[in-house]
């Protein structure tokens, strides 16, 4: 744990830039500045949204012209739905940007670093490394020794050759810490993150009022080791983030997972993301810094080594319900055309 006396002062950071809505001059500084593509910025895709509604009703004019419209109204229906949908699609686009470029204000006026976009960053978090290509979008680090943290939006997607294991989008919090520590999860049993169906080790049930919301996950053997690093008041403290909050610690890293929808953007969250960082980064310093692996023998874990490798890792690989539930509902689907197919003739002839 730090001694500098400068690590009990209360970080303040500045939050102006959260509370007043970007102008469109700030936001065609920040497409320029986080180097987004022509194609992809404002005016662009506005174009692009126009030439289609210019491009709907030059149809439907055409089609009511020639009699369609009158025979298959359908058409109609059609063309309008496609026009909404082009509509709402911008919308989300512009309010996404306008989010991110007041984040980017934001880490800019308290000198922090900052990125639109980052792809296959290769975290060592449980929830990035089931990823086969991970995007991350609106991304502050900060270099502050009191604060040192990482925040962004994780979403997966999947190539041509390659495709992703389904995962929702998640916010993250990544913290370093001063020591490697055993692999540990806090699981969320209300709204996981993290994927543990089919992950190995112990799964320790806490006591008192935190049982019927968190679950703890550890190597075997180091049961005793979580229950050091992972108080009472510190579970209490990723209570107070709400529902769908996890915490996990691997290799010197501690993740915070929050739901997609955590809006960075707005003053009373990200106020309270920093302070979580800041007593995160003060807590977990003061309980891993000192923290030995008295669970192996030399064999295991030789001189120069932290933790031994069964605590490095948890056994086994996450796999995502959704996935599950995803696979399962092609199966079903799957089934059904085939029972369909074989028998449904049958079945529609001695129905008739």
């Amino acid at each position: 744990m730090s001694t500098d006396p400068r690590a009990a002062e209360p970080i303040r950071v500045d939050l102006s830039a959260l509370r007043t809505p970007p102008g469109m001059r700030t936001l065609l500084a920040y497409e320029r500045a986080a180097r987004i593509p022509l194609h992809r910025r404002f005016f662009a895709v506005l174009a692009g949204v126009l030439l289609l509604t210019a491009a709907i009703v030059a149809g439907l004019w055409w089609l009511g012209s020639i009699g369609m419209l009158a025979r298959v109204p359908l058409l109609a229906v059609f063309g309008v739905f496609y026009g909404v949908l082009g509509a709402f699609g911008f919308v989300w686009y512009a309010v996404s940007l306008s989010r991110r470029a007041r984040l980017a204000m934001f880490a800019w006026a308290n000198g922090w670093a900052y990125a639109d976009l980052l792809q296959g960053t290769r975290r060592p978090g449980s929830a990035f490394t089931r990823m086969r290509r991970s995007i991350e979008r609106g991304v502050i680090a900060s270099e502050d020794e009191r604060i040192p943290f990482e925040l962004g939006v994780a979403h997966s997607v999947g190539g041509r050759d390659e495709a992703a294991t389904v995962q929702r989008p998640f916010a993250f919090i990544e913290l370093p810490l001063p020591a490697k520590v055993p692999h540990i999860v806090l699981r969320n049993r209300r709204r996981s993150i993290v994927p543990t169906l089919g992950l190995g080790g112990a799964r320790m049930d806490l006591e008192g009022h935190f049982a019927s919301t968190f679950q703890l996950l550890v190597p075997e053997g180091y049961q005793r080791d979580a229950l050091y690093i992972f108080t009472p008041d510190l579970m209490a403290r990723v209570l107070d983030l709400g529902a769908g909050a996890e915490l996990e610690l691997v290799e010197d890293r501690a993740y915070v997972y929050l739901p997609g929808s955590t809006r960075f953007d707005r003053p009373d969250v990200m106020q309270g993301i920093v302070q979580l960082a800041e007593e995160l980064h003060r807590r977990f310093a003061a309980r891993t810094g000192p923290y030995r692996d008295e669970s192996t023998g030399p064999i295991e874990r030789p001189e120069g080594v932290a933790i031994g490798l069964g605590g490095q890792r948890l056994g086994g690989q996450g796999v995502s319900l959704l996935a599950v539930a995803g696979v399962s509902a092609a199966v079903i689907l799957s089934a059904g055309i085939t029972a369909f197919a074989l028998f449904g003739g049958a079945i529609l002839r001695s129905g008739g």
